[in-house]
């Protein structure tokens, strides 16, 4: 009896991820039909329907390329198993001081959409490892004309939806869900996917390379991407777009203004130095190099060795125990290139083991995330 009743569920649940592909309004959501080869960079039109409206073409990566660089899950850019399927494509979301054009994927519509009807909006990206950068505005456009542009560069157009929150997407591995409800114009034949807000106004995060990835680093935010979908819904309720914790979370940092260093040597000086971070991160911000030029000034003229220790809060200690050590060699990297002897520079981790606050609370964790300092006579 049991077998048959998981038949029964098994078949349900087939005809209605088969209902699912039916109303979704791209062809070839997955990138998984394809006519011809890919031998380089910018065959995107090997995917059935999709192009680049410009004149940088996007990317397909596919199982069967790995000998080209164009693989999945291994390529010249990383290692990324598919969201969906054996095949995803990619493209490039910025470039520091537009170094290397931008790319967008683009596709028509399997019918325009209609005039005031809701459509949920899916697709999901990764930040390729071979990135330099991470960065937001990472959205979609429709039209009712597709887009055609012969030179190299950027889209600035209207985003007619991104992820609620528009992070830098950061996230090496696993899958990023962009999802929202879009209200129609009405007449929309295409869809594109890109970045389509000038670089000024683009947030961007500099990254650092995993010691896994043994290949070239591309000074871009490069993003693979993955299963894009646009259904219309009766009712906002109907698009049902997962939780992220990472932007769940209350991701408060701890700021305090740089120490006063009069009167303190430089033992004290780095006692009373820290540098904050939020949840899950261990890249170092504009304020973040304020307070290390301190301790550069305090220790420049000296010889004494330098121990930086990294923590982290109690959840982090949980999931990911070794961003502490990452907070401490990210702190270490800046110092280094002010001058200070590497060879003076200690790091350690202490995960959650010194705490600063103990309370529990949202600032007690935000200040347990840190980097300390400690002059070593």
């Amino acid at each position: 009896m049991k077998k048959v009743a998981l038949s029964v569920l098994g078949l349900g649940l087939g005809f209605l991820l088969h209902a699912q592909d039916m109303n979704n309004l791209v062809e070839n959501p997955g990138f998984e039909q394809t006519v011809g080869k890919v031998k380089k960079a910018g065959c995107i039109d090997v995917a059935v329907g999709w192009i680049s409206p410009t004149g940088a073409p996007a990317d397909l990566f596919a199982e069967k390329y790995g000998k080209t660089g164009f693989g999945t899950p291994s390529n010249d850019l990383g290692v990324e198993e598919p969201h969906g399927g054996k095949n995803y494509a990619g493209f490039r979301a910025f470039s520091y001081g537009d170094k290397e054009p931008r790319n967008y994927i683009s596709s028509k519509l399997k019918m325009p959409l209609k005039k005031g009807m809701k459509y949920c909006v899916k697709f999901y990206v990764s930040l390729a490892e071979g990135s330099k950068y991470a960065a937001n505005n990472i959205g979609v456009n429709f039209s009712k004309k597709q887009y055609n542009i012969d030179e190299d560069r950027s889209i600035i157009s209207e985003t007619h939806l991104a992820h609620l929150n528009n992070p830098a997407f950061n996230g090496y591995h696993g899958w990023d869900e962009i999802c929202g409800v879009y209200t129609a114009e009405g007449g929309e034949k295409f869809i594109t996917i890109g970045n389509f807000t000038a670089n000024g106004e683009t947030t961007n995060e500099r990254m650092k390379k995993p010691k896994s990835f043994m290949g070239s680093v591309v000074i871009s935010a490069y993003y693979f991407i993955d299963d894009v979908s646009v259904v219309q819904i009766d009712e906002e309720s109907e698009c049902e777009c997962e939780i992220d914790s990472q932007f769940e979370e209350v991701n408060i940092v701890y700021e305090v203004a740089p120490i006063n260093t009069e009167g303190l040597n430089a033992s004290q000086i780095l006692q009373f130095t820290n540098v904050y971070f939020g949840v899950d991160k261990h890249i170092l911000t504009e304020s973040d190099y304020q307070h290390l030029d301190i301790v550069v000034n305090a220790v420049k003229d000296g010889s004494n060795k330098i121990m930086l220790t990294g923590h982290c809060d109690s959840e982090e200690a949980e999931k990911d125990p070794g961003i502490g050590l990452l907070r401490a060699e990210e702190a270490k990297d800046y110092l280094v290139s002010q001058g200070i002897d590497g060879n003076r520079i200690m790091v350690e981790n202490k995960k959650n083991d010194m705490p600063a606050d103990a309370s529990g609370t949202d600032i007690g964790n935000a200040k347990n995330r840190r980097v300390s300092f400690t002059l070593i006579k």
